[in-house]
């Protein structure tokens, strides 16, 4: 079969005029993508550690405690890892001995926040009081690409204080952590919001 050779002309005319004419614009670099995450609902069952205090941990979370070569009874630490996100919750325990031991740990937790000012675009502070349970503390929110973006410390001021920081297992990049960092932090408030002494 032979193609008629008007038609055939017109058509490679057609192709060359389309794909010159696709040449003008000039080419314009898409925007980084980051991919898609899942969070999962919020849900949460009640926790107690053997050093004297229980909380409320994430169902998609596990508490990992640390052991020490040379245990210090004073101190325990453990961390509340969330797989998921590649996360963790660093968190020590500290007996409080004294109001000067008290005062030196509130000012090792904010000389800790206040170390990452340099990398941080923003520090906000939230402050919190459950004098029901005798809890009270901050929380630190470090905008920008900080290794630690949030930190809090939690204290019934006379015989207990718990600090904890988040670390991510990668680079700190705030665009494509933004939505994993607001669901963490909003169970670091439930853990918070749950906290009791329990020795």
């Amino acid at each position: 079969m032979q193609m008629n050779k008007p038609l055939g002309m017109g058509f490679v005319l057609l192709c060359a005029f389309a794909f010159l004419s696709g040449c003008d614009d000039p080419p314009v670099p898409k925007p980084r993508g980051y991919h898609r995450i899942d969070l999962p609902a919020f849900e949460y069952a009640t926790y107690a550690h053997p050093c004297g205090i229980s909380f409320e941990v994430p169902v998609y979370s596990k508490i990992e405690r640390i052991a020490r070569d040379a245990p210090e009874t004073d101190v325990c630490w453990f961390n509340c890892a969330v797989p998921r996100f590649s996360a963790k919750v660093h968190c020590t325990l500290m007996r409080v001995a004294d109001e000067a031991q008290f005062v030196a740990l509130v000012e090792d937790a904010h000389q800790m926040v206040f170390s990452h000012e340099i990398q941080a675009a923003g520090i906000r502070t939230q402050q919190f009081d459950f004098p029901e349970r005798k809890v009270s503390g901050v929380l630190y929110n470090l905008q920008g690409p900080v290794a630690s973006p949030i930190q809090f410390f939690a204290t019934d001021s006379t015989a207990h204080f718990l600090r904890g920081s988040l670390y991510f297992d990668h680079a700190p990049n705030p665009d494509s952590l933004r939505p994993s960092l607001a669901h963490i932090e909003k169970d670091i408030v439930n853990l918070i919001e749950t906290l009791v002494w329990t020795e």
